[in-house]
């Protein structure tokens, strides 16, 4: 078509952004923060959930169709709007994504010991150094908490999820509830921490 088209963040709507415009002929150059392109798929779920395999197969399908791929490239740091379009594309597409996960407002949420459920994944897949205690509470009723409490179950941890409402009321899929539960997690619900407490003897994720 002649149009070029800037794509930031190679995650699932970076690239299905992609897929799309390519397939009407439009060039696509998409840009991300980080090694790889997957976002959330890559960082985010583990690799007991989604093999990597798997992901690239699907990912390498989006590639076949001749984007240009730049990594390590970040929005801000490295190059700006204003300066992609002075570079000739004629339209953005910003797929940042949402690597952040949502406090609890509670004292303690700093306390040594303590991290986000979407950090913790992310530092799992990165193969970055992660120890868990022997025993860790996770807090919360989503999908994040279950593969935040299966992994660290996986790296040998008694892990107990704390729910503050009821099981019918998790919002994550009850099939990864049920695998949970049969890989040893426990579930305590109608429950939510006050505070959270430091103590030395505590390890830090």
């Amino acid at each position: 078509s002649g149009k070029r088209v800037a794509i930031v963040g190679a995650g699932p709507a970076g690239l299905t952004a992609a897929f799309h415009l390519l397939r009407r002929g439009h060039a696509c150059t998409v840009f991300d923060e980080h090694e790889q392109p997957g976002g959330m798929l890559r960082y985010g779920i583990p690799e007991f959930r989604l093999p990597k395999e798997i992901l690239d197969l699907e990912i390498n399908q989006i590639l076949d169709l001749g984007p240009t791929l730049r990594t390590n490239v970040a929005l801000g740091r490295d190059f700006t709007l204003d300066g992609l379009f002075d570079q000739g594309y004629q339209a953005a597409f910003l797929g940042l994504g949402c690597h952040l996960g949502k406090p609890l407002g509670i004292p303690g949420e700093d306390a040594g010991g303590v991290m986000q459920g979407v950090d913790f994944l992310r530092k799992q897949n990165l193969g970055e150094p992660l120890t868990v205690g022997k025993r860790l509470a996770v807090i919360g009723g989503g999908n994040v908490a279950i593969d935040v409490a299966c992994t660290a179950r996986r790296l040998g941890s008694e892990v107990t999820i704390v729910y503050r409402r009821s099981r019918e009321e998790m919002p994550a899929f009850a099939h990864e509830v049920e695998q949970a539960t049969c890989e040893g997690v426990e579930l305590v619900f109608l429950a939510a921490p006050l505070n959270l407490a430091s103590s030395s003897r505590r390890k830090t994720l």
